[in-house]
């Protein structure tokens, strides 16, 4: 065999197995990457399963925190609402007793100028006219009292006199038949 026959043969063999190796690395490599690519589903699903676990968990505490919230909002409004009515009551309630003075006031002063321009109204006078006349009737009456309690006081008075200077009556006027009525001194009955 010549050298050219050896080249050429080694150069077959050669070819042959580089062949072979490149299709054992198409094999390799395919295998290789069909694996990777496994790997990568099972990871995406992994990850999949996992993130959506997540996020279930994330949409459940995020619908738990805006329910509290909106409780939150809910019980606020309403103590607010509580509060704002009972404010606007209070100030209601003032905003009439100062309109009400006001008005009270008012009416007072505009009854003033009336009965200043008009004079009293029969109603008033007829309420004076009778506490004048119930004024005189007490005034006669305590009079006429005082004069009572004056006129006893007198007569019992004289009486006393009369038995201390005198003795008895009936001793120093005899029989003249001079007789006092009783009760009313001075007055002879006949």
């Amino acid at each position: 065999m010549g050298p050219f026959t050896e080249s050429m043969t080694r150069l077959c063999g050669e070819i042959v197995a580089l062949r072979g190796a490149r299709l054992t690395f198409v094999r390799d490599l395919g295998q290789d990457v069909a694996a990777m690519k496994a790997d990568f589903r099972r990871a995406h699903f992994e990850m999949a399963r996992r993130t959506k676990a997540e996020r279930q968990g994330f949409v459940k505490a995020l619908g738990h925190e805006v329910a509290s919230l909106m409780a939150g909002f809910h019980r606020a409004h309403k103590a607010m609402a509580r509060q704002t009515k009972a404010e606007r009551r209070a100030a209601v309630n003032h905003l009439k007793k100062t309109v009400g003075g006001m008005r009270r006031e008012f009416a007072l002063d505009l009854a003033g100028a009336h009965r200043v321009w008009c004079g009293p109204t029969p109603a008033e006078r007829r309420a004076k006219d009778e506490a004048e006349r119930r004024a005189k009737h007490e005034a006669e009456q305590r009079s006429k009292e005082a004069a009572e309690r004056d006129r006893l006081a007198a007569l019992a008075m004289a009486k006393e006199e009369a038995v201390r200077h005198h003795g008895s009556p009936a001793a120093h006027h005899g029989s003249s038949a001079v007789k006092e009525e009783p009760g009313r001194p001075g007055k002879k009955k006949g």
